[in-house]
């Protein structure tokens, strides 16, 4: 019997009918402009608004973030975001996952390099193209250079298990699912399997495939085998509707493009992934339905490296218990100049013009949510770009090219904020509840938001001193940041002590070397001494904090804000 896996849980109650009313009051749209992206950093006029509101039906791009979607995102948890979006459902068995699917009766496919052998019902064989029309199972093995499989099976459910497969075309996906109601391939237990295609496709038209493993439909990745993929033409791995991987299976992807592209949505809930992409490395694209193209990744052990974006979304990231390692564009080392407009032009609408990537660790639409797990990101631009960043537990450690964290409209308009420029409150918010979070930044500031920020718990260490020009904390709008800055300096590899009046102490293993810190997350009022390995130690009285202002070790900043209630 089938047992279908539902991947992520819906919010119940009122939390769960709130979201699920902002996001269905969406985005307003412009028809004019259907192109919006979560790429780049600038904000998106005011006269890119329109009052017509999207739906999974509609063709237009949405462009502004309605309030209502604004309210459910600050400050939310990992299910309140994934409970607000389309449905992740696997169609993988447990045995599919484990890698040991039923294959009694199965169909078998024998591949070679000048013919394949099929043996069973469902299937045909074309010279070395094999082409799948019915529902059923289907155990490929051997080696073909210039080979291919094709599911063409309106409504059916195909599952392709993968046992020592190693399948190259030279000019078209190696694996291609052109129709089927579900796609499930199976990565056998104990299995090596490798995929590859060409630097050049025979059909390159608009809804041409892009991937050497590619699927029309969506498509479940499962099993414990392992799977490497080579995408020479464009992408490793793509669904222009959901892509899911789970089971425990290792994957390695090397992509002349995207990595792993879902168009609705990318779920990565398990499994050992490891991408180097020449474009992103992990994609979801969908912006005509404001509940699709998101990214959520769940206890898997990921390991990412860019040329651009190692993770984008035209909505949301969802990281809950991940292990996530991030290079984007060569990382820090290769900080992206900021943009400087020209006398008399916007910063935003020259930077609307350029079309430099500025490779960002992690770059979503409308919001970054982390409930646990361990993030470590090394990025040329900012290390996470999001309308709305939660980060409410876990390990997050950022070294960036510019911003550290940048909470910002993007490339949308949040309502109610049509106006904002950059030097005003756009309405993004970034609000730290939990976890310990540390940041260097190259310029820029460490963490900046164009609107709100609050840091109510949790333990953050940013390199740089508050008040100054570029300094650890930026924000346009109301404040909650309350902690100490200044000395000591610090060394990559040093332990940081935080210790408050009663003793208690804290520490953080520091990752990068800097002159002064800002740590956030302290009581208003209270003493701390902070002290390094290799820098000495401080005392002062934690304060509130914001850009321009501060000081010293303790030094007072301007008044601070309360974060919106519920967050």
């Amino acid at each position: 019997m089938k047992n279908r896996t539902r991947l992520t849980h819906r919010a119940t109650g009122a939390l769960a009918l709130a979201a699920a009313l902002a996001l269905a009051a969406g985005c307003s749209t412009s028809a004019a402009d259907t192109s919006a992206s979560s790429q780049g950093s600038s904000s998106q006029s005011a006269s890119a608004q329109s009052s017509s509101s999207s739906s999974s039906g509609s063709n237009a791009a949405w462009t502004t973030i309605s309030s209502q979607t604004a309210s459910a995102s600050t400050g939310a948890s990992a299910a309140d975001i994934l409970g607000a979006n389309a449905e992740v459902t696997s169609a993988s068995t447990e045995a599919d996952d484990a890698g040991t699917t039923d294959t009694s009766g199965a169909t078998t496919i024998a591949l070679s390099d000048s013919s394949a052998k099929v043996s069973g019902s469902g299937a045909s064989a074309e010279g070395s193209t094999v082409t799948i029309t019915e529902a059923g199972t289907y155990v490929v093995s051997g080696s073909s250079s210039d080979g291919q499989i094709v599911v063409a099976a309106p409504d059916a459910e195909v599952r392709i298990v993968l046992d020592g497969v190693s399948l190259t075309n030279k000019d078209a996906p190696a694996i291609d699912v052109q129709d089927a109601g579900e796609a499930i391939v199976v990565l056998a237990k104990g299995s090596t399997n490798t995929l590859a295609d060409g630097s050049s496709y025979a059909d390159t038209s608009s809804e041409a495939p892009t991937a050497a493993l590619f699927s029309s439909d969506t498509l479940t990745l499962t099993g414990t085998g392992s799977l490497s993929v080579t995408g020479s033409y464009k992408d490793g791995i793509s669904s222009k509707n959901g892509l899911i991987i789970t089971g425990t299976p290792t994957i390695e992807v090397n992509a002349a493009d995207d990595g792993i592209r879902g168009k609705d949505y990318l779920a990565i809930t398990s499994g050992t992934v490891t991408v180097t992409a020449g474009g992103d490395a992990l994609k979801s694209s969908e912006d005509n339905d404001e509940t699709k193209g998101f990214v959520s990744l769940g206890k898997a052990i990921l390991t990412l490296t860019s040329d651009d974006d190692a993770i984008a979304a035209v909505t949301d990231v969802v990281v809950d218990g991940t292990t996530l390692s991030i290079t984007a564009g060569g990382g820090q080392a290769n900080a992206v100049p900021e943009e400087q407009a020209p006398p008399g032009q916007d910063t935003q609408d020259s930077q609307a013009e350029d079309t430099t990537p500025s490779p960002k660790g992690i770059n979503a639409g409308v919001s970054y949510t982390q409930d646990s797990g361990t993030v470590t990101i090394n990025s040329a631009d900012e290390g996470i770009q999001a309308a709305f960043v939660n980060v409410n537990g876990g390990e997050l450690s950022i070294a960036a090219g510019d911003d550290g964290i940048n909470a910002s409209n993007g490339d949308y308009v949040i309502e109610g904020h049509e106006s904002a420029d950059s030097e005003s409150d756009d309405g993004s918010v970034l609000t730290i509840s939990g976890g310990q979070v540390e940041v260097s930044f190259a310029s820029s500031d460490g963490l900046d938001s164009n609107g709100s920020a609050y840091v109510t718990g949790g333990t953050v260490v940013v390199s740089g001193q508050a008040g100054a020009m570029d300094g650890s904390v930026d924000a346009n709008g109301e404040t909650q940041l309350v902690g100490v800055t200044g000395s000591p300096s610090v060394t990559a590899g040093d332990t940081l002590t935080i210790t408050d009046a009663s003793g208690k102490e804290t520490t953080v293993d520091v990752n990068f070397t800097a002159s002064a810190i800002t740590v956030l997350g302290l009581t208003e009022g209270e003493e701390y001494t902070v002290s390094s390995t290799s820098g000495g130690s401080s005392t002062g009285t934690a304060a509130a904090l914001s850009s321009g202002m501060g000081g010293p070790m303790g030094g007072q900043g301007g008044p601070g804000g309360q974060p919106p209630s519920g967050s």
